[in-house]
């Protein structure tokens, strides 16, 4: 018995430490994994991790920097805010362009890249992938049989969870059951939809606040006015702009300047 407590002790001391291996880069891309890009669209340094790995605590210069993500061969990504695959976390079983959009930018604290055998991966509807040379190219593996009420509200709970944080309400139960069942609607397409939602556009906009005020905080220690945070928040919301970046603006600023 006590064997077998010191090994899952060890175990859960190892597991995090795989965080130590990673490193901003241009590593060869694995044959199945993912790799996770410091801008949108699969630009800039990136760092990859191959299927069936963990990483419990993302380093200290790379926690909350991704903004891309690039998936390899039979592998999905599961993504957590908290470190040691806590808090809140979303599923993405193909390619991220800008995880800004899943509202997901420079959030993520630990992650796994999980493994998937052939009937996980046709199960899915469609695929986005980028070949070697950067075109887009869609698989769409649709099964012909009619898909069930509870599939569909598997498919409606798990989109919404992941784009905008919380559970369906009735009416968007309906809505999109209806979709997918009717118009045969794939889980891509439900996920495009809603962030075409006002809420979605809502909390994007908040997400850019929140970045605005902490680097007011941070360099001016002050809360941010709106009409001097709101060019700062569309080029969160445009630019892709960070926090840094924010804060870096603002110690070019007069009212910085004439504080020293």
């Amino acid at each position: 018995m006590r064997i077998r407590i010191l090994f899952v002790a060890v175990v859960l001391l190892v597991l995090p430490s795989l965080a130590s291996a990673q490193r901003w880069g241009r590593e060869r891309f694995p044959q199945s994994g993912a790799c996770f890009f410091r801008d949108k669209n699969f630009r800039g340094e990136y760092f990859c991790v191959g299927a069936g790995a963990n990483v419990g605590a993302v380093p200290g210069e790379m926690n909350d920097e991704i903004s891309s993500i690039r998936i390899f061969g039979r592998a999905e990504v599961v993504v957590f805010r908290d470190v040691r695959f806590g808090g809140g976390s979303s599923h993405f079983g193909s390619d991220v362009r800008n995880l800004r959009e899943e509202g997901w930018n420079d959030r993520i604290s630990s992650l796994r890249v999980e493994p998937l055998d052939r009937g996980d991966r046709d199960s899915r509807d469609s695929r986005d992938r980028r070949d070697d040379r950067g075109e887009d190219r869609r698989e769409d593996r649709r099964d012909e049989r009619r898909i069930s009420n509870d599939d569909a509200d598997k498919i409606i709970k798990r989109a919404y969870q992941d784009v905008l944080g919380r559970d369906p309400d009735q009416g968007g139960f309906s809505q999109y059951r209806s979709r997918i069942i009717d118009d045969r609607w794939t889980e891509a397409q439900v996920r495009e939809s809603i962030r075409s939602s006002p809420e979605f556009r809502d909390r994007l906009r908040t997400s850019a606040q929140d970045v605005v005020r902490r680097a007011y905080l941070a360099v001016l220690n002050r809360e941010p006015d709106a009409a001097g945070a709101e060019p700062y928040i569309q080029r969160v919301l445009r630019d892709n702009w960070k926090q840094q970046d924010v804060e870096r603006d603002l110690r070019n600023s007069p009212e910085f300047r004439n504080r020293r």
